[in-house]
């Protein structure tokens, strides 16, 4: 597993928290959500394109086509 990945996401977490703490502070708390949820997606994509990456791999171990 790539270490870079894990930092990526922890950017993208810190990131999200600071914008979503502006926003509610501001009053703007449905925004505010809104940057929270789109965090997390963009974390689930990358999180999901490597468990593809894995069951790619799973695959070809046992060779099943």
């Amino acid at each position: 597993m790539n270490v870079d990945l894990i930092f990526r996401i922890a950017g993208l977490g810190i990131l999200v928290a600071v914008i979503s703490q502006l926003l509610k502070q501001t009053g703007r708390d449905e925004i505010a959500t809104i940057t929270a949820i789109a965090g997390l997606v963009i974390a689930l994509l990358m999180v999901i394109d490597l468990i593809g990456t894995l069951f790619e791999n799973v695959r070809r171990v046992f060779e099943f086509y």
